[in-house]
């Protein structure tokens, strides 16, 4: 029998490897599931009232004048946990941050935020979020003042362990 050429065997191999990985992926990536659905218990966020949460929220704070002020900040960002820190803010000065007392490591790259800050994360999460499948959002302010006070942003994608991130502030105090 004669032995098949090089470029017949490497064509084979090709097309069945191929067939077998489009397979799987078609399959759902071998889970049962397309790669996209969402979670059986999935509800997408109304963006259009999370956009209004956000601007009674902004015109709240912005009612309030507060030029003084400080807070707890604690973040996540899956599968890191940052410290909490303690975020202080005063006119015409660079908010100062400091890692809260039984806290170890450097704090995450958003710790140093005004609630003005806090604010245009929301807004640009918002914005990011709103055009993924199964997303994920949820916010919180203060009643009074209109300070964010939680933030969770991740995938509502079937089979999805991390890829989230949240963030909360705690015991904010006038100056």
């Amino acid at each position: 029998m004669p032995r098949p050429s090089l470029p017949a065997v490497l064509l084979t191999s090709l097309a069945l490897a191929g067939g077998a990985f489009l397979g799987t992926a078609q399959a759902g990536g071998g889970g049962g599931r397309a790669p996209n659905a969402c979670r059986a218990d999935y509800v997408r966020p109304s963006f259009a009232r999370l956009d209004a949460d956000l601007a009674a929220a902004r015109a709240r704070w912005a009612a309030q004048n507060i030029r003084a002020y400080s807070y707890d900040f604690s973040q996540v960002a899956a599968p890191v946990r940052y410290p909490a820190v303690r975020v202080t803010v005063r006119p015409g000065a660079a908010p100062v941050v400091a890692v809260l007392p039984g806290e170890v490591g450097d704090p995450g790259g958003q710790a140093a935020g005004t609630v003005e800050a806090r604010f245009a994360q929301v807004a640009e999460a918002l914005a990011s979020w709103r055009t993924q499948p199964c997303a994920e959002v949820r916010v919180t302010y203060d009643r009074a003042t209109g300070v964010p006070l939680t933030f969770y942003g991740g995938s509502g994608l079937a089979n999805i362990a991390d890829g989230f991130g949240e963030w909360r502030v705690t015991n904010f105090t006038r100056s």
